[in-house]
């Protein structure tokens, strides 16, 4: 995860009446006072002024936690919904089909002339897998060099003898079964697409475009023959900051956000995601990434849209902040395993919508209550401030800096934006379904005092790249 980190604080701390101990972390107990409260009757008239649930729009407080390690401050805007009414929807889960992809290459491509199921030959895998050992050989004589500061595009980490031998025997089994040459048909629909397999397609204008897809996700991205990724301006001013530029061939977009967000949205209602809202956006560099390099496409901007539940602020881009809670013997739940959410993601160019990515696609199963009564705002910052203890990763930053010591100043902690959005909960002995829940995502920077005051300004600057659009 990026400079952005997102602490869900759950059920136990959104549902008013709840009773949590002060230091305990289980987010509730027992699925049936979670189903009671979402059963109950809606706080009177809910579209009335008397049901709406007010909540700050500004969290000042200095510190609001300290522990031997850490000291915690907020300095953060509170964003909410503005018509105060909170309601939980019940999603369930969809697949991505074979008719879903092609419905929407027909809307966003023009009629293929010709496709190509074979995307790499022998030499293309024998030069991948000449890389990859050159990879390796290049860290192990930067490691024997001792690390030297002005090497560039090293790994620091050796995988060990056993994982370089299978992958090299991956490689020599794709380069015995690719063929010599790539091979083409003549097509004029999309029809030949197989789950799992990427397969390019020439357009009717000439183009290329690559097409893969799951039955978790599909992605569609305009001159990309081989594997779309996406270089943000986050992951390139890293990237320049330590490891000298890894991709030089960053594209400045050619066109205002402004521009793309128009032109985003109008996609996005063509192609059929008319519920979607934009949870944020940034510069970045559309590479078509083959085994053996990586080739700059195009410059322009990312957009992040997730499924909008009316009106809840969304996910600024590129939080991937949605966990599984998992239900014990004793009928208590925690916070466990990720839940991959529901994505959209857009890449805009000057040349119009050059990429799609979809995945994990919901459908809206009904509503389950209009507006669901939240705990005071009071105690939900009692709640943050005990999070925050009990759960940041204080000691990677004792370990990792071998001149801290017990005399070493506390690492500071900044919450700068809090949002109440909404979070997908498994229904208890349902593998399909979910409560769209109401949820508090917190975003903090954490400050190491022993780099100076220089760390505090660098994270500020940072925050522009990944702004929080909740409301667009």
């Amino acid at each position: 995860m990026k400079r952005i980190i997102a602490v869900l604080l759950l059920l136990g701390m959104l549902l008013a009446c709840v009773p949590t101990p002060e230091q305990e972390f289980i987010v509730n107990k027992g699925d049936d006072t979670v189903a009671q409260k979402l059963s109950a009757t809606s706080a009177p008239d809910s579209g009335s002024i008397a049901a709406r649930q007010i909540f700050p729009d500004r969290w000042d407080e200095d510190p609001i936690a300290e522990s031997e390690y850490l000291v915690v401050r907020a300095a953060a805007d509170v964003r909410t919904k503005p018509d105060g009414l909170y309601p939980v929807y019940r999603t369930r889960s969809n697949a991505v089909t074979k008719d879903m992809v092609v419905n929407i290459a027909v809307k966003f491509l023009d009629k293929p002339t010709a496709s190509s199921d074979s995307l790499m030959t022998k030499d293309d895998w024998a030069q991948a897998l000449q890389q990859y050992l050159d990879r390796i050989a290049k860290s192990e004589e930067w490691i024997k060099a001792g690390k030297p500061n002005d090497w560039s595009d090293v790994e620091d980490i050796i995988p060990e003898p056993e994982e370089i031998e299978a992958q090299t025997n991956r490689y020599m089994e794709r380069i015995k079964n690719a063929p010599d040459s790539l091979s083409e048909q003549a097509v004029n629909d999309y029809s030949g697409l197989e789950p799992n397999q990427r397969t390019a397609f020439q357009l009717a204008s000439g183009e290329i475009v690559g097409i893969i897809y799951s039955s978790e996700y599909f992605t569609i991205a305009k001159g990309c023959k081989f594997v779309p990724v996406v270089y943000d301006v986050y992951q390139y001013r890293m990237d320049l900051q330590w490891k000298e530029g890894k991709y030089k061939s960053w594209m400045e977009p050619n066109l205002t956000r402004e521009q793309a967000e128009a032109v985003c949205r109008s996609e996005a209602e063509k192609l059929g995601f008319s519920g979607f809202a934009i949870a944020g956006a940034c510069e970045a560099t559309l590479f078509d990434a083959k085994e053996a390099s990586n080739q700059a496409l195009t410059g322009g901007w990312c957009f992040e849209l997730h499924r909008s539940f009316d009106g809840y602020p969304q996910f600024a881009s590129y939080v991937y902040a949605s966990q599984d809670l998992q239900y014990g013997s004793d009928d208590t739940f925690a916070v466990s395993k990720p839940i991959p959410p529901e994505r959209l993601r857009m890449f805009v160019s000057e040349n119009g919508l050059q990429m799609i990515r979809y995945s994990n696609p919901k459908d809206v199963a009904g509503l389950v209550n209009a507006n669901v009564e939240l705990m005071p705002f009071d105690e939900v910052k009692q709640r943050i401030a005990n999070t925050m203890l009990m759960c940041f990763p204080y000691e990677n930053y004792w370990k990792s800096n071998p001149d801290r010591n017990e005399n070493s100043p506390r690492l500071e902690v900044e919450i700068y934006d809090i949002m109440l959005t909404t979070y997908s909960l498994h229904i208890k002995d349902n593998n399909t379904d979910y409560y769209e829940m109401p949820c508090w995502v917190v975003s903090f920077d954490c400050c190491d005092p022993l780099r100076g005051a220089a760390d505090w300004e660098m994270h500020k600057a940072d925050r522009e790249l990944n702004l929080h659009d909740a409301n667009t």
